[in-house]
């Protein structure tokens, strides 16, 4: 028996639909493991079309709101920046450094896409350079929607990823002439390609077949955004604002459409004979058709007495300031983004860039840490891939990752710091509050060149190397310090 939704249940379901239309929702994938147990994840995904129409702001029922959303999108990438790796080794360290440096457009790219759409497939290939034919690495960013991963539920890797790429093939008239998709399923330890639809023979011969991965592992890196554990695909960080985009696209609209209806003035007579005006202010014509028109009609003739004004409606604009003010700042909370990153064309809460920039320092840290891990898994990598194609055998592949200053530095104001900490730690040092140790370790996380103020197991420590300064400085005071360079230069 089919039960029927009241009008509260309608509106509700109404409310949902429009706010999750960001998300849609796919059956729950379940693998059964070695223990004959149900492993299931969230496999719901994130509308990837209507992301990207958000940012670049085609979609017509989001046209007066969704401007919001390319800048909450670059103002997080820019911040973020690229990350710069590391290894023991100098000879990968320096490859790292080649390699990465080269692909930075595409690390922004990983970044941007991310975060718009929630997820980033990166792919690290081996294939002909275009010029010269030698053999390179790259970088593919594969679409998320043709990417299904089957997840491990013992290690939290994949046991295969499958990519379904659709090929359009068009005419000289750009009439479709062959529709079909390559079907890729990558295992650690092979490669099959099948078509499906209708590609040409030699298409198919070239690619389809079975062939072995020479890398042990599946060359493909998930970047996730905001994932829960529970979830095999990222979220958007346009989901939080994308209902308040579409109810400022509602109210500009509405706005806009009543500023239209009310704006033209309406007249407002006051006569005392109103066949005698309208004998003086028209012709016979017009009052025989019964039609009269105030079109080009400059100069009215009246009585004494009588009178004529144009009267407009109120068109509510304060009201519909408030509101969007309201829905901008719903936006600007929920996306964590400061006000000066949309530009001046809405009134700011008056706050400083300084204020405003404290929410932002946060979220790129968190977007930051929550990146590492894929970072170093795809770094990680590309290293056992060149060594591998070197013929080169290293110790590990872990690597280390850092990350370029969120706010620029400002000398001034640096120096100025620490010179007031290096006066403060004195003057505790002196009045016996405070240890040189714990001076030191203080000052060290503002000078990155001091070393840890004891380490038995290094060569040199931060005591040892105060101790050296001061025996030195004894010396050239006692004017036996320049003697000694002199004969070491001599040397």
């Amino acid at each position: 028996m089919i039960k029927r939704q009241g009008l509260f249940q309608r509106q509700i379901a109404k409310i949902i639909g429009e706010i999750s239309v960001l998300r849609t929702t796919i059956s729950n994938i379940f693998i059964h493991g070695s223990l004959n147990e149900q492993y299931s994840l969230d496999s719901s995904r994130v509308d990837y079309s209507l992301a990207r129409a958000l940012y670049y702001n085609t979609d017509d029922r989001y046209k007066l709101g969704a401007a919001f959303a390319r800048p909450v999108i670059n103002t997080t990438t820019g911040f973020m920046g690229v990350p710069h790796f590391s290894h023991e080794n100098p000879d990968a360290n320096t490859e790292l450094e080649t390699a990465f440096d080269k692909w930075s457009s595409r690390l922004i790219r990983i970044n941007r896409n991310t975060l718009r759409d929630g997820d980033v497939f990166a792919r690290i290939v081996r294939r002909k350079s275009r010029f010269d034919k030698h053999e390179t690495f790259d970088i593919d960013l594969i679409p998320p929607e043709w990417v299904i991963p089957i997840p491990d539920p013992l290690n939290g890797g994949y046991m295969e990823i499958i990519i379904k790429m659709p090929v359009e093939n068009k005419d000289e008239n750009g009439e479709p002439r062959y529709l079909y998709t390559v079907i890729e399923k990558i295992t650690p330890t092979s490669r099959e390609i099948t078509i499906d639809g209708d590609a040409p023979f030699d298409i198919k011969k070239r690619l389809e077949g079975t062939y072995e991965n020479p890398w042990g592992f599946i060359p493909i890196v998930h970047f996730k955004n905001e994932s829960e554990d529970y979830q095999l695909f990222g979220s958007s960080d346009l989901e939080p604002i994308e209902p308040f985009m579409k109810a400022y696209h509602d109210v500009m609209l509405f706005s806009v459409q009543g500023t239209k209806l009310f704006s033209r003035p309406k007249v407002k007579m006051k006569l005392q004979d109103v066949k005698k005006f309208i004998e003086d202010n028209f012709s016979r014509e017009e009052i025989e058709k019964g039609k009269i028109k105030f079109d080009n009609k400059e100069i009215f003739l009246m009585q004494q007495g009588d009178d004529i004004e144009f009267i407009t409606a109120d068109q509510g604009l304060e009201g519909v300031t408030t509101l969007l003010k309201f829905l901008f700042f719903n936006i600007v909370d929920a996306s964590e983004t400061p006000e000066f990153a949309f530009g001046t064309a809405v009134q700011s809460s008056k706050a400083s860039v300084s204020e405003q920039m404290v929410p932002l320092v946060r979220k790129v840290r968190r977007k930051r840490a929550m990146f590492e891990e894929p970072y170093i898994e795809l770094a990680s990598m590309y290293l056992a891939m060149w060594a591998k194609v070197n013929r080169i055998k290293l110790d590990t592949y872990n690597v280390g990752i850092d990350w370029d200053e969120i706010t620029p530095r400002d000398e001034q104001g640096i120096a100025q710091t620490i010179k007031t900490l290096v006066d403060g730690l004195a003057t505790a040092v002196e009045t016996r509050l405070i240890s040189l140790e714990s001076a030191s370790e203080f000052l060290r996380e503002f000078v990155p060149s001091m070393l840890p103020w004891l380490d038995a197991d290094a060569q040199e420590d931060e005591q040892r190397r105060v101790a050296k300064s001061m025996a030195f400085l004894a010396r050239v005071e006692d004017g036996f310090g320049f003697e000694e360079l002199e004969n070491e230069e001599g040397a």
